[in-house]
């Protein structure tokens, strides 16, 4: 039998519990609540994740546009880095992929006010709607409605 309680005094050992108990084929000493919410939260965790990246990689894509003349290598490597881990995430859980229409939208509306607050530029001036196509978001060459590679946008943003 289960010992839920487990579950709220010590996670660790309870986690291990279940581990334990799925490798052995062990249901009955499953704690199948519990068990099933922290699987539902993981889901959830993934997804917030996904939308987390988006945040930062629109918000930096809206800075590098909106405030050419602040360009630095710094939004440049945030920029880089956000689209690799987010080119890791989708490989890991290609099951993600669905949800990133619906995220843009939700994750543009924070990576705009995002911006706004950190370049001191008024709301209104960014897009209401993502201005970015999913395919530019993703793509590791595209930096605000141009094809440069890297090596030129680095150059650019140190001159």
């Amino acid at each position: 039998m289960p010992d839920p309680s487990l579950y709220i005094t010590d996670f660790l050992t309870w986690l291990n519990h279940q581990v334990s108990a799925l490798k052995h084929r062990n249901g009955d000493v499953l704690d199948w609540d519990n068990l099933a919410e922290e699987l539902t939260l993981t889901g959830i965790s993934e997804k917030n994740e996904l939308k987390s990246r988006l945040i930062v990689l629109l918000s930096h894509l809206l800075k590098w546009q909106y405030q050419a003349d602040k360009r630095s290598i710094s939004w440049f490597t945030t920029i880089a880095n956000q689209r690799d881990d987010l080119q890791d995430l989708l490989e890991e859980n290609p099951g993600l992929g669905k949800y990133i229409p619906d995220l843009v939208s939700k994750a543009y509306r924070n990576a705009r006010r995002e911006a706004a607050a950190e370049t001191g530029m008024e709301l209104a001036i960014f897009p209401d709607v993502c201005c970015y196509k999913i395919e530019q978001i993703l793509n590791p060459q595209f930096i605000c409605n141009t094809t440069k590679d890297f090596q030129k946008a680095i150059i650019e943003a140190q001159q």
